[in-house]
């Protein structure tokens, strides 16, 4: 692949953007060659990290728009919007970390992750207004439901480059950490020990419940809940418990 690096290491899934020269920006062929090697993780990991070397992303590859029309605009649109849900209706949790550059479309999609390690020393923000368009992953529509309506409204109407420690007062981070690989390892280690049906429904039953009404939701959670009596790893867990 020319845009990403796989790795597996014990029940770990490591995809590196590796289009470092470029800071990592987003292009169609990058998008196609995350997802196909996601769909080959599915079955031999238990958590996936991705992040980059240097930066995490810059956002999308400004080079695709010299000359593109607006029906191709809104095709590319399309498929970063694909690669958004994509991450979040994934079945295993996703860490991302964000180092370097976390801009524009690159941090966008880093909000459709389920946990962000944010380093010390990472620039993010939502800087396409400086050129005269809108969000390409969900921007204007995620981010709000993450830090809140006013806070979107500023680094979305601003442009405005953020560091780490204002990302995570904003809440648009969840950890900021000085090595940021190590603690996202750390974390994807004690999630690949509990058990696999249980993480996958609990991902699943959380962000059902961006999309739907709280009763729903509540009872879309009691379902589960009472599916994974049926799991065998669950029976076992709790036999244990029991035991001690």
């Amino acid at each position: 692949m020319e845009n990403i690096d796989v790795k597996i290491d014990d029940g770990i899934g490591y995809i590196y953007f590796s289009r470092e020269n470029k800071l990592n920006t987003i292009t169609v062929d990058m998008v196609n060659e995350i997802m196909n090697s996601m769909d080959n993780l599915k079955d031999k990991v238990k958590v996936v990290i991705i992040e980059g070397k240097k930066n995490f992303s810059a956002g999308a590859d400004i080079n695709q728009f010299k000359n593109i029309n607006p029906i191709d605009a809104y095709n590319f649109h399309l498929k970063l919007n694909e690669l958004l849900k994509y991450f979040r209706e994934y079945d295993l949790p996703i860490i991302s970390v964000l180092n370097g550059y976390a801009l524009g479309g690159g941090l966008e999609l880093s909000l459709s992750t389920d946990i962000r390690i944010c380093s010390a020393h990472a620039i993010l923000g939502q800087p396409e207004i400086n050129i005269g368009i809108n969000a390409g992953a969900g921007g204007n529509v995620i981010l709000s439901k993450v830090i809140g309506r006013n806070r979107a409204l500023y680094l979305i109407l601003t442009g405005e480059k953020i560091d780490a420690k204002k990302a995570y007062e904003f809440g648009l981070v969840d950890i900021i950490s000085d090595d940021p690989e190590n603690e996202a390892l750390r974390i994807a280690k004690i999630i690949k020990e509990k058990p696999l049906t249980t993480v996958k429904l609990a991902k699943r039953v959380v962000n059902k419940s961006f999309d739907a009404s709280l009763d729903l939701s509540i009872d879309y959670e009691a379902t589960v809940f009472g599916l994974l009596f049926s799991d065998g790893e669950t029976k076992d867990r709790i036999n244990k418990f029991f035991k001690k």
